[in-house]
């Protein structure tokens, strides 16, 4: 069923219309929502701090923490990624290599 427009002032009153169903359905299924989450709560022995912690968490984006590569015996350190750091810069500009600097890790 689709109903013709004679023009836009009666497309954006029906659209402020199908908004304000939107909102009245949303709002009609929230109690239910609502009330299905805290009889979970209550079955599985959760708290609303429990609940609160779980937003806080971000399980799939861990950063990877990079390993020192580099270590100047004054202790800056380097990763190896990114800009080169002016320590190492100043070190190779002194005819040193910069593996003379190389971290053991194991």
């Amino acid at each position: 069923m689709r109903k013709e427009f004679n023009s836009i002032t009666e497309i954006q009153n029906e659209i402020s219309r199908l908004q304000r169903d939107a909102d009245k359905l949303k709002q009609k299924t929230r109690s239910k929502v609502i009330s299905d989450m805290l009889s979970l709560m209550k079955e599985h022995d959760l708290t609303p701090e429990d609940i609160a912690q779980a937003f806080h968490k971000n399980p799939l984006k861990t950063k990877a923490v990079s390993k020192i590569r580099y270590q100047h015996p004054d202790g800056y350190t380097w990763t190896g990624r990114g800009r080169t750091p002016i320590w190492i810069k100043q070190i190779e500009s002194e005819g040193r290599s910069r593996e003379d600097f190389a971290v053991k890790n194991g």
